[in-house]
């Protein structure tokens, strides 16, 4: 079951996305896959095993540090 940190990204660079809001205890998203992602700042889990495509570009706001995150893919070549 991988494990993922997040990439950090500036409320700037969000205003753009769509910023899914996330909610200290209860991830964004659960279930369909075995990718869990956390936040790059404080390591709170935000997606608990969750597809490849369903992470894809997603921006979530940590519940818990306020930090805005998204995934860390497509930042890779």
């Amino acid at each position: 079951m991988p494990q993922f940190d997040m990439i950090l990204i500036s409320p700037e660079a969000a205003a753009r996305a769509d910023v899914l809001e996330h909610t200290a205890g209860t991830p964004v998203r659960e279930g369909g896959g075995d990718e869990t992602y956390r936040c790059g700042a404080c390591k709170t889990k935000l997606m608990i095993n969750v597809a490849h495509h369903d992470a894809h570009g997603v921006v979530v706001k940590c519940g818990k540090c306020g930090k805005i995150n998204t995934e860390p893919h497509h930042h890779h070549h």
